[in-house]
This record gives C-alpha cells, structure tokens and sequence, in this order.
C-alpha cells in the first residue's frame, strides 16, 4: 500500500495553504487506485466507497491509532492498521462524571479532568480524527464531482452514492460542530496550485448545511441492505443525524444571545452560536426526532423490550437468569435497536474495514475494566439510578453495613451497566471482588467497574461487541427533551420517555411534573440509558452544567468497600469519600482548534484559547 503522505499532504494544502503536487488517493489494500481510475467503473468506485467508509465514519471509543495514522500532514504512517489494547483506551466517559480512568495510558482523558487541555494537545488529548475527517471530506466531494463519469452506474445508483456520501459529510461536520462551533465549510475540490482561504462558517451555516445534506440524500437512501452491506448508511442513519444535530442547535450552549464565553471581537460570536434564542428551534428538533422515530419503526427497527426481560434477575453470584432488555440491546450484535455502527473489523482479524464486517473486534482488559484497570465509575454517576419504585436513592455520607441491599434496591439497568461488588461479571471471572483485599478493587478508585458493552460469556481478553452510534433509544429521548422544552410536558413527551424506562422494569414518570421537573428527569435518563454512548460528554456541555459541582468539575466520590462476617455470609460495608478534585474551565466548552492550523492565519481560534 502506498503511504499516506502524499495524499494527506493534497489534502490540507488545498485546505489552508497552497496546494501541493496531486497525488494518489488512499486505497484499499491490493487495489491500485488513482483519481482518475476510480471513476473508470463501478467496481472501482465502490472500492473507493469502502475508503471513505473507513475514513468518514468514526468509533465512539476513539481508538488512537485512528489518529496515529494522521496527526499531521507530514507523517508517513498507513492508516487503520488494526486495533490492539493499547489503542482502544479513550472513550469519552472518563472525561465526565461517567467515569475515571484508571491506568497511566489514559493520561490524554486525565489532561481534561485537569483542565489542562491546550491547543497544541487538542488532537492527542480528544480529537484523534482530526485531520482524518478533511481527509473524508476530501474524498466526499471528489465523488460528488466526478460521479457522472462513471460508465456503468445508472441513475438510481449514482443517487444512492451521492446520498450516501452527503450523509457521511453531514455526520462529519455533526462532529465537528459539537467540538468546535463553526468551522470551514468546504464542498469541492481545489486543484494543484490553488490557493485557498477557507475562513470559519458561523454555526448557523453549518447547521443548515448539515440538515441540506440531510434533506437531499433521504429520498435516496435504502431503508435497509443485504447482510453483506451491513454498515451503509440508510435513511434513517440520515435521520439520526438531522435529530442530534437539530437538538444540540436547540441547546442552551448555542440557542443563545450571549455565549458561555464571547470572542474577542463580538461580531465572531456567530462562529459559536445563534445570537439569539428562538424557542421554535426546539420544536424543529422534537418534529426531527419525531419524523426518524416513525421511519424507524415503519422499518422494523424498535426498542428491544420483551416482558418477560423488564425484570432480570441480573446474574448475582453466577445465578443465570434472563439478561433485561437494556443488556440485550446493547449486547447482542446487529440488533434491532443499533441503527449506525461503526464496523470495527471481521472477527478474526485485526483489520478495520467498514461495510458487510462483523462487529469491532474488542480488547477488555486494558479498556474497561476488571483486574487491574478499565474505567471505574464514581459514585457521582451512580446516585443517578432511582430506585425500583423510581424515588431516589440514598448515599449517606456516614456509609452503611450492607452495600448489596443497597445495589439491590437500584433501577435494574444499574446491574446491567456496571460491573459491581460480588456481582457476576464474566465467564473468565466469574464474581467482581470489589473490596478492600479483593483483586478487583485495585484502581477502581469509583468502587465500580464499567460493564456495558462487556459481553458475559467472555472467556478472555478478546471479543466481539457493538460499537453505535445511533441506537432507537435515542431517538425517543431527543424527542421527549426536545417535546419538554418546546410544549412542556405534554403527553407525547410523557410517553417517549415512559417507553424507556418500561422496557427496564421502572415505572412511568409521576405525572404533573412542571417542565424544570421534566427537564430534570429527562437529563437524568439520558444519562442512564445512553452511558458509555459517547453522550454525556457532549450533553453536559450543550446543556451549559459541565461546571457544576460533581459534573465535570469538583469533587468526585466513590465507595471505599470492605468485607465483614464469613462465607457464605459475607457483608459489605461501605462509605463515601473523596478520590479526585476535577477542574473544568469555561473555554472547556468548546475544542481548541490545533495551534498548527490557527498559526496559518486562517482559522479564528475559539474564545478563552
């Protein structure tokens, strides 16, 4: 395969500087693909398809060698070489009160807890893909120019393509709107030897552009594929994305007048966020979310959620009972509820190719937990999970004697997301010994390993799993926050959220709640039901809290645990206390752009770096 420079190098030269010689595209291993030849058929061209797969559509767990590849335009790496353990260690989750990371190799997730994120870090400490989405991008709007050339691709397919790869460009610009507020929009190729200067677009734009895209690619888009193109994009990941986008368009951090922090010259506060706050914003996003959840269940997709699973008996002390809905749906491979995968690579190798591949192919021990390290989860997360007759539960300061009554008083998705004491947590070790003197205990500084995705019948440090990033769940959730904040709590609204916690065996919200009380709830669920989903991260900032006490910022607690009394008899007890104080600035809202780009005198950085 021919190194990446020379493409990479074309790449950002016609970005942000004056173009360079031209070059061959990336390609697929044993394929000899040029700009030119990879319009010469459509065998060729769906091969370049699968590149753009691989470069457009990202992991929620932010294997590091995805930016290894290209962190620079000067490196000469091939990218997606494989995922081993020590490149699958930086999910989002441990920059939030979600979780703590652990190990020393999560040092990158550390700089944000803290608050020692820099401009010249950005890259290595969050957004490893970078570089990698110009590089996609690059390759999307190649396809849209070219297209026409290719001979033996009728109408209807040259639409798909287009919608295809429009839809991989709105999911990338998604993702850059979240990180960074407005950023270049770029929609063609530039030649060799052209100059460009492509300023920041304000956020305005870049919703719009986004949500156009959308828009032009549903009509032409599959509601489903055959087995072996599992992994292209349908309709409704086209609809998924229109829903986020539109939802975090009508967040406080954007639906504003006065941004969290202004740029120093107040005419760029566009770049980050309206300049006004419109209310119907919030009703564009509940109609969005509203027209992808009917698309969803017109098309066989739905919430996994049978009776007779609501109440699991969860696999205490290896006594196997049904798993509960909210397990399987994330569990189970290609199910029903997963509506966009990222698909890692075939089972038994260590590739990352895209379309018709099995699940992502996953190492345990050195990502999440059990052993020695992972990703615990402070008590601050936990307080979240009610009670089974959906009242709060307490923690009290004091401690208490009998730390398993209390797990089992909790939501039942609580013993299905997390890996907990004397809990069953996999067929290679079978009982967490999470306690003073117990193997588990050691660095899980929260008093809780985090399970989810973490299959039960793991018998070592190798497995398959489910890498999403847009499930049904969603959907129903952005449609009753949105619903709440555009008619208050409404009876549809109501309903959207009760079909989340009826599937996990917890009852209906009390009704006659205000929209604060809503609101509240509705935050609270999202927490639970999307964790570990690259979620919370981002919701905690749109929602303007990450500053809060015990969020991203101050205190976090976990459980220090020790085991009283004889086998079989064991007790627990358990007492707060406090492991780390976090620090969250507000420039922390938004990424700093890579001080590399912004000394090219383009890019207006954003406020506070």
């Amino acid at each position: 395969m021919k190194k990446i420079v020379s493409f990479t190098t074309v790449l950002f030269c016609s970005l942000f500087t004056t173009a360079c010689n031209k070059d061959f595209l990336d390609k697929a291993p044993g394929v000899d693909l040029t700009e030119d030849n990879t319009f010469l058929n459509k065998a060729n061209l769906e091969t370049f398809i699968t590149t753009i797969y691989r470069y457009g559509v990202h992991s929620n767990f932010r294997y590091r060698v995805q930016g290894d590849a290209v962190t620079s335009p000067d490196r000469n790496y091939i990218p997606f070489s494989g995922v081993n353990a020590t490149d699958c260690i930086h999910p989002s989750s441990s920059i939030s009160d979600e979780g703590d990371a652990s190990e020393a190799a999560f040092v990158n997730n550390n700089r944000w807890n803290e608050g020692t994120v820099l401009p010249s870090t950005i890259v290595n400490v969050e957004d490893f893909r970078y570089y990698i989405r110009w590089i996609a991008l690059r390759q999307i709007n190649l396809v849209l120019e070219r297209i026409d050339e290719v001979p033996d691709a009728d109408e209807v397919y040259k639409k798909q393509v287009m919608a295809e790869v429009r839809t991989l460009r709105a999911l990338n610009y998604l993702e850059m709107l979240k990180r960074y507020g407005g950023v270049p929009i770029v929609d063609k190729v530039y030649d060799a030897g052209q100059k460009v200067d492509v300023p920041r677009s304000s956020f305005r734009d870049c919703v719009n552009f986004i949500v156009k895209d959308i828009d032009e690619s549903v009509p032409n888009l599959p509601a489903a594929y055959s087995a072996s193109q599992t992994g292209r994009v349908t309709g409704l990941v086209a609809l998924a994305i229109k829903s986020e986008v539109l939802l975090y368009a009508a967040s406080p951090q954007y639906n504003t007048a006065t941004p969290v922090l202004g740029m120093t010259n107040a005419a760029d506060n566009a770049l980050i966020c309206y300049g006004n706050y419109d209310p119907n914003r919030w009703q564009l996003a509940a109609d969005a979310a509203k027209a992808a959840l009917d698309y969803a269940l017109a098309n066989g997709y739905e919430l996994i959620d049978e009776p007779a699973n609501r109440n699991p008996k969860e696999l205490d002390n290896g006594t196997v009972g049904p798993l509960g809905n909210y397990r399987v749906s994330w569990e189970t491979n290609n199910n029903k509820e997963l509506i966009f995968m990222y698909q890692g690579g075939a089972n038994n190798t260590n590739a990352i190719t895209n379309i018709g591949n099995a699940p992502l192919t996953f190492w345990n021990a050195s990502c999440f937990g059990s052993f020695w390290s992972g990703i615990s989860v402070p008590l601050n997360f936990v307080k979240k999970y009610e009670k089974l007759d959906g009242t709060p539960q307490t923690w009290d300061a004091a401690g208490g004697t009998d730390l398993l009554a209390k797990y089992a008083e909790l939501d039942p998705r609580f013993k299905q997301s997390v890996i907990y004491t004397n809990g069953y947590y996999t067929a290679r070790d079978p009982i967490a010994q999470i306690y003073s003197g117990g193997k588990d205990y050691v660095n899980c500084k929260g008093g809780f390993w985090l399970r989810k995705y973490i299959p039960r019948n793991a018998t070592s440090a190798n497995f398959v799993m489910n890498d999403v990033l847009f499930r049904v769940n969603e959907l129903y959730l952005n449609y009753a926050e949105a619903l709440n904040e555009a008619a208050g709590p409404v009876p549809a609204a109501y309903d959207a959220v009760n079909a989340i916690r009826t599937r996990s065996g917890m009852p209906n919200l009390p009704q006659g709640l205000t929209r604060e009380q809503f609101r509240q709830r509705v935050r609270n669920e999202i927490a639970i039901e999307m964790l570990n989903d690259d979620h919370r991260f981002w919701d905690v900032k749109r929602w303007l809290i990450a500053e809060e006490e015990g969020v991203m910022k101050g205190n976090m607690e976990g459980l220090q645990i020790t085991r009283t009394g004889t086998a079989p008899n064991y007790k627990y007890a358990w007492k707060p206390y406090t492991f780390e104080t976090r620090t969250f600035n507000k420039n922390m809202y938004l990424h700093p752009f890579p001080l590399t780009e912004v000394l090219k005198g383009n890019l207006v950085q954003n406020p506070g770096w």
